[in-house]
C-alpha cells in the first residue's frame, strides 16, 4: 500500500510540473501583440501644427509613435520603444517652443516616458501588453490636446492681476 500512496504521489508531482510548462507557452502565446486598433491620434490645430513643424524632436516622437499601429511581434515593439524612450528623452533636454514652454507639456512627457517604461516592463515579463498600449496612446492623445489647449486659450495673465 505504501508504494502504491508513494507511486501515485510521484505521479501527480510529476503531472503537476508538466502543466506550468503548458501555463508558460501560453503566457508567452498571450504575451504577443493583439491587433485590437489603437485609437487615433488626437487632431493638432493648424495653428499649432505651424509651430510643431519646426520642432524636429516632437516630429521624430509623431513618426515613431505613429508606426506603433504597424506593428505585428513583440520584437518589433521592443525596438520602437527603445527608440521612443531615447527620441522621449531628447525632447526634454532639448529647448521647447517658446509657446508649448509649459509645466503642462513636460509634465505630459513625462508621462508619457512613465508609460513606455510600463509598456517596456509588461514586455519583459511577458504579460498582456495591450492594455499600457492603450495607455501609452492616451497619455500622447493627452500631449497632443494640450497643444490644442494652448493654442485656443485666449485668456492673458494680465486679466487676472488687475483687481
Amino acid at each position: 500500500m505504501a508504494k502504491f500512496i508513494t507511486a501515485f504521489l510521484f505521479l501527480f508531482v510529476f503531472s503537476s510540473c508538466n502543466s506550468t510548462d503548458s501555463q508558460r507557452e501560453a503566457t508567452e502565446e498571450n504575451a504577443m501583440i493583439d491587433n485590437q486598433p489603437i485609437p487615433e491620434a488626437v487632431a493638432i490645430l493648424p495653428e499649432a501644427r505651424v509651430i510643431l513643424d519646426q520642432w524636429p524632436q516632437f516630429q521624430s516622437l509623431e513618426n515613431r509613435m505613429a508606426t506603433l499601429k504597424e506593428v505585428e511581434s513583440s520584437e518589433e515593439l521592443k525596438l520602437i520603444l527603445e527608440e521612443l524612450s531615447q527620441i522621449c528623452q531628447q525632447v526634454e533636454e532639448n529647448e521647447f517652443p517658446e509657446l508649448f514652454e509649459t509645466p503642462s507639456i513636460r509634465s505630459r512627457i513625462r508621462v508619457l516616458r512613465t508609460y513606455l517604461g510600463k509598456l517596456d516592463a509588461s514586455l519583459y515579463y511577458r504579460t498582456d501588453s495591450q492594455e499600457p498600449l492603450l495607455e501609452l496612446q492616451a497619455a500622447y492623445n493627452a500631449l497632443r490636446s494640450q497643444f490644442n489647449v494652448i493654442i485656443s486659450n485666449t485668456l492673458t495673465p494680465e486679466l487676472f492681476n488687475d483687481e
